[in-house]
């Protein structure tokens, strides 16, 4: 068993989906599949201001070089004229070398350099040059969630020739795998599986991995190396678990794996370092940064095409309003903050010092509480009631009222707030009675002892939130619902064309049966 810590908790909500989907006979989980178009990686704006600095660069100093020979030459024998070649667009700035295009003559670098403003322009070019050939992009890798807002998934592309994939984004794991051909089992005959033999890219490993979750779940295999593009970048080299054995949540249909955006530290399959690292070593993100906008199933289409977008490499200033609050991570493996206070409606509910620390976990569906939290949260809520198998109970009736008020979490100072209509979630075998989406530890078998809490996709998704890596802090502003010219970086359609490649596929007939049996309600 996977030590009990919050950051194994993101696997709850994969139950959690396998337990409540069945019971909303009219919902459906929708695969994602972008066909060749994994996300966006926003780089023709970079692009030209590399080329064109390029450009300068070379020009300016063919030019000083010029100047100078012509000088020279003027005060000796006068030779054939000659002339350096012009750069015209197309050229490749790199394959034009000094040595190769500068006319006949003495070499002038000793010349320049002993040019104070010579010297001073190649300074500066040399350093805007450097500066841009450091300079990296930004990727936006559209996501796509479920009718009950309990796991979004997006699209991931391995091997040469790419091999397609619909992954969890997991800021509360760190590791990468999927699927393998390996896996013969009934459920991972129903999801897509990578085949190695198929990529000539793919380098074998074959050291052992295996990861048993807080929920029993199991996955196990070997890892292997590939080239792995998400967001529509490429990342070279990078080392995945290949699962030959996937029991449990883990095999829900529409998820073929799992991509861990934790820190390297938080690997449980070996010492590997995460697809974030790699995009940072690789060069392949601006910023060591990775931001999350979800959008609810309430405020999209009935085909839920427009689910929200992970962006690799910085923020998008579109998608929220207002000053991003950072809070420090308080944990070596974790991405966790502290809570300041917790209301519920006008209502402060007492935190203790240990019940403060909380993970910010895209991979868990909902919110858990310490029990003692868990148990004040719902006193606070008239009517409220407790059921052995269910969990918390509460009335329907406040999906569509504020008599109540909202869950808010103080942090840094800032409130930030979830809809009690949020809360409620789906309605279960007792006349006018949900299922609360806040829930206790003892919920989860083994975990009635946490005393921290987890913030999943339920307090995410009314957010914009983003995680700093380098500077190890997560950050929180206040979200747009849906910002004008659609979703994308600067609402510059950095998305379009999402809509119209995605493909959804229905869950499988026997499968519901089975679940449905397991999970029936009395």
């Amino acid at each position: 068993m996977k030590k009990p810590s919050c950051s194994s908790c993101c696997y709850y909500s994969m139950l959690l989906v396998m337990v409540l989907l069945p019971l909303a006979s009219a919902q459906k989980m929708f695969r994602i599949s972008v066909q060749q178009k994994p996300g966006v990686n926003v780089r023709s704006t970079q692009e030209r201001a590399h080329y064109e600095s390029r450009v300068a660069f070379m020009s300016k100093l063919l030019a000083l070089n010029d100047a100078n020979n012509n000088t020279t030459n003027s005060s000796s024998t006068p030779s054939s004229p000659t002339s350096s070649p012009t750069l015209v667009e197309g050229d490749d700035p790199l394959n034009v070398g000094l040595k190769a295009t500068r006319p006949e003559g003495p070499d002038i670098t000793p010349a320049l350099l002993s040019d104070p403003i010579a010297k001073r322009q190649i300074s500066h070019l040399d350093h805007v040059e450097h500066e841009l050939q450091k300079r990296a992009y930004v990727g936006v890798a559209p996501v796509r969630g479920d009718a009950l807002d309990t796991q979004w998934v997006a699209a991931m592309l391995i091997g040469s020739p790419a091999q397609e994939f619909s992954v969890v984004f997991d800021t509360g794991s760190s590791d990468l795998w999927v699927s393998s051909i390996s896996c013969l089992s009934s459920t991972c005959m129903g999801l897509r599986r990578f085949n190695p033999q198929r990529s000539s890219s793919f380098q074998q490993d074959n050291r052992q991995w295996a990861v048993t979750y807080a929920d029993t779940s199991r996955v196990s295999g070997v890892l292997g190396i590939d080239d792995v593009t998400v967001a529509g970048i490429e990342v070279q080299s990078q080392t995945f678990g290949l699962a030959n054995v996937n029991i449990g949540s883990t095999a829900a249909p529409g998820v073929d794996g799992i991509l861990g955006l934790g820190f390297d530290s938080n690997s449980e399959i070996g010492d590997v370092k995460t697809l974030v690292s790699n995009m940072i070593a690789q060069n392949q993100i601006d910023e060591a940064k990775v931001s999350v906008w979800l959008n609810k199933a309430a405020d999209q289409d009935k085909d839920l095409s427009n689910g929200g977008q992970f962006i690799f490499g910085g923020v998008d200033n579109s998608l929220f309003t207002g000053d991003i609050t950072y809070l420090p991570v308080t944990s070596s493996k974790d991405w966790q903050i502290t809570v300041d206070q917790i209301f519920i409606g006008r209502k402060e509910l007492s935190v203790s010092s240990s019940a403060s620390n909380a993970i910010v976990d895209t991979g868990s569906s909902f919110i858990l509480f310490p029990d003692y939290l868990a148990t004040a949260f719902h006193r606070a809520i008239p009517n409220a009631q407790f059921d052995s198998k269910l969990g918390w109970l509460i009335p329907c009736n406040l999906a569509n009222s504020r008599s109540v008020g909202d869950l808010t979490f103080v942090l840094g100072g800032v409130r930030f707030s979830v809809p009690i209509s949020d809360i409620v979630i789906l309605k279960s075998e007792y006349n006018s009675y949900c299922m609360s989406a806040v829930d206790s530890w003892s919920e989860l078998a083994g975990h009635g002892g946490q005393s921290g809490i987890l913030l999943g996709d339920l307090f995410i998704k009314n957010q914009y939130v983003v995680y700093d890596y380098q500077k190890r802090r997560i950050g929180f502003a206040e979200k747009v619902q849906l910002p004008a010219g659609g979703i994308g970086l600067n609402a510059k359609g950095a998305g379009a064309g999402f809509k119209d490649c995605l493909k959804s596929s229905q869950w499988s007939a026997a499968l519901m049966t089975v679940l449905a049996s397991v999970f029936t309600l009395a």
